[in-house]
């Protein structure tokens, strides 16, 4: 194995000393790109954690909705992706045409210009402070995913606000910020209606009213955040990641008051909270679920306590309609969301579980064409091994996924459901494709 670096061995010591601790739950925020498992110190350190009946929960990854860009995909670990809630923090601003739209915000303090300011649009926020200075002076500047350090330049350089504008990459998952300034971000649709507008006239305008409150219950959620990073798994395929949805933007949660809130130097705010947005935020949600489970069956193992999550998982928003994607408003599908967004209540009772032990994650590396030096990573004591007989998709996973070539027809892949204490039977999945007709 390559030789590792401090900051690697660190949290290899930390999960270490946390079993020898008799903890059972782990919630760690590691993790650099997909690795195989035998090279992936993190893997590596987890599996002994798992092996000692700990649940370990980590996040998918922040690389946004780019395919396989995915991490933490190792089968013994359960991974969440972000979702949104049903919170928004509403802004409404009028343009000088009348028409009313309504962005997202976290200022709180009375602005100082409250009648209709002129609008410049700068579509990529590329200026020097010199040009902003000369731009947005008694101005509302515009722009493309603008930064919290920028609101400070132009509350320099007495501008008025500032408008962050979604780019089609994040859609509708409207990300909000504290900014030191009046600002507000406004989706990716409304955006586009803003930019038609300042092309439309010479002469745009806009006023922006903040009403400080926060608005529940009136937004489609869950929803799956621009964000979250992807499916396929492109180190084992037929192992889906991530596991589960749960709550990750525009979370409030504790903050360190040594910190600014804008994580800038620059900023001199300082709070007890914070609203953050990230996978960070979802995975302590999982974490959170797994040890109320926990304690409410003792003698769970790990992959009891998320198969509970995975299968009573809902997989409608608050609409009764699919859970769609922030990005472009369309249905996820299971490289999104997989199991769909966690219910700790129904969990509580999954009558069933598809269970795995040691000796199931043993045996998959095995059938994955592992070495006995490999699989020492994982296990230093001798243990014996045997291949799944229909190949990896055999896992007794609480996911399916079935990998087709230009011969395959028809693959069956085995499950057991099990109850705490007995075998209650066996669930065969027979999946039938055939191929489309081609056009003559």
């Amino acid at each position: 194995m390559e030789l590792l670096e401090k900051w690697q061995l660190e949290p290899i010591a930390a999960i270490d000393a946390a079993v020898k601790d008799g903890v059972h739950i782990l919630s760690l925020s590691l993790g650099g790109g997909p690795k195989e498992f035998d090279v992936d110190v993190v893997a590596i350190a987890t599996f002994a954690a798992v092996r000692n009946g700990i649940f370990v929960a980590f996040s998918v990854g922040n690389s946004w909705p780019d395919e396989g860009s995915l991490v933490n995909i190792a089968l013994w670990i359960t991974t969440a992706d972000a979702g949104l809630i049903d919170r928004k923090f509403p802004t409404r601003f009028t343009l000088g045409n009348g028409k009313v739209y309504i962005g997202q915000s976290l200022y709180q303090q009375s602005p100082k210009f409250t009648g209709f300011a002129p609008v410049v649009y700068m579509p990529q926020c590329l200026m020097s402070d010199t040009e902003i200075t000369q731009l947005v002076k008694e101005k509302i500047l515009v722009c493309e995913n603008a930064f919290v350090e920028l609101g400070m330049k132009v509350a320099k350089s007495r501008g008025v606000s500032l408008i962050r504008l979604n780019g089609n990459y994040s859609g509708e998952g409207v990300i909000v910020k504290a900014f030191t300034l009046p600002g507000l971000t406004l989706g990716y649709f409304e955006a586009q209606k803003l930019i038609k507008y300042i092309n439309s006239t010479s002469n745009p305008r806009a006023l922006l009213q903040f009403d400080y409150q926060t608005v529940i219950r009136e937004t489609r959620a869950p929803t799956v955040t621009c964000f979250s990073s992807r499916c396929p798994n492109f180190i084992q395929p037929e192992i889906l990641k991530p596991d589960i949805l749960a709550p990750g933007m525009n979370i409030l949660a504790s903050w360190p008051t040594e910190t600014p809130l804008t994580r800038s130097l620059k900023d001199l705010g300082r709070a007890g909270f914070n609203i953050i947005s990230s996978t960070l935020m979802s995975y302590p949600h999982i974490a959170g679920v797994a040890t109320l489970l926990k304690a409410e069956h003792l003698n769970w193992s790990p992959t009891m306590i998320r198969s509970a999550m995975m299968t009573t998982a809902f997989q409608l928003d608050n609409s009764y309609r699919p859970i769609f994607l922030d990005e472009n408003l369309k249905p996820a599908n299971a490289l999104a969301i997989d199991a769909c967004h966690v219910d700790p209540e129904r969990a509580k009772n999954p009558r069933l579980v598809y269970d795995l032990g040691v000796q199931d994650y043993i045996n998959f590396l095995y059938t994955m064409n592992y070495t006995e030096t490999q699989i020492k990573r994982f296990m230093p004591e001798p243990s014996s091994c045997s291949k799944f007989g229909g190949g990896v998709g055999d896992l007794n996973y609480p996911s399916f996924v079935a990998i087709f070539d230009a011969e395959t027809k028809e693959r069956t892949l085995m499950r057991t459901l099990t109850k705490p204490s007995r075998i209650y039977g066996i669930s065969v999945l027979n999946l039938q494709i055939y191929p489309p007709e081609r056009k003559k």
